[in-house]
């Protein structure tokens, strides 16, 4: 490996560290701050290949479990870290409705999967709550409906990070990635 690319990967792999790490401090932010930390695996990707792009994940995933909280740590192993990786694998097909399907499969193992750990590891229900908040501000009929809700806005919610991703890359693509 060169050293060009050695100081790439630990570079992003700082990045990465900086933006989890602020993402455990600011509570208001975390989904932005957890983005960008997922936006550095492509661009270890994008410049330097595979090696490195693993390389930043492997290494950013190690150090987040002995830097930032639980629950941070295992959003962005789980999630946030390997997506980058997985869009791009999927992201070859180039079939639209294949690929948006993929990307939801994906998203809703790693989901049902980030549920059940953080369940049992921390003894924290997020469903709960978020049943909560909508039966006390949006839905106040059956308990069925509100997971329907929930359901939805979690899959929009997804969506709309794979396009802030997106338009993160292309930007990449189109202004720095030529330094």
């Amino acid at each position: 490996m060169k050293a060009q690319h050695l100081t790439l990967g630990g570079t992003l792999t700082a990045l990465t560290m900086i933006f989890l790490y602020l993402a455990s401090i600011f509570t208001t932010n975390t989904l932005t701050l957890l983005t960008l930390a997922s936006f550095m695996v492509p661009i270890g990707l994008i410049r330097g290949g595979i090696k490195i792009a693993c390389m930043i994940y492997i290494s950013s995933s190690f150090l987040c479990l002995i830097v930032v909280p639980l629950n941070i740590a295992l959003v962005y192993i789980l999630f946030f870290g390997v997506y980058g990786l997985v869009k791009s694998i999927i992201e070859k097909k180039r079939i639209l409705i294949l690929e948006i399907f993929l990307k939801l499969v994906f998203f809703n193992s790693v989901f049902v999967i980030l549920l059940i750990l953080i369940q049992t590891l921390l003894g924290y229900s997020l469903f709960n709550k978020l049943q909560v908040v909508l039966a006390k501000y949006f839905i106040s009929s059956t308990i069925n409906l509100n997971y329907v809700v929930i359901g939805f806005l979690i899959q929009l919610a997804f969506l709309i990070f794979d396009y802030a991703l997106t338009l993160l890359i292309d930007y990449y693509h189109k202004y720095a990635s030529k330094f």
